[in-house]
């Protein structure tokens, strides 16, 4: 079961592109962001974040379908 998790969560993480990046000038998440570049951004993020959550749902759905 954890080599499940393990898969599921390296996919989860490929899919939000979990980073480690400093904020710096352009993050979306700093209020000095303009806002025509955050807001295309964080429309990215949470694209990625609905793709994550989908991915978990249907690996849930399959390992109930299992018990």
């Amino acid at each position: 079961m954890e080599t499940l998790t393990e898969t599921l969560t390296e996919r989860v993480d490929r899919l939000i592109q979990a980073r480690k990046v400093p904020l710096e000038w352009g993050s979306p998440h700093l209020s000095v962001t303009p806002k025509s570049v955050a807001i295309p951004q964080l429309a990215a993020e949470i694209a990625a974040l609905e793709d994550a959550v989908r991915e978990i749902a249907l690996e849930v759905e399959r390992l109930s379908g299992q018990g």
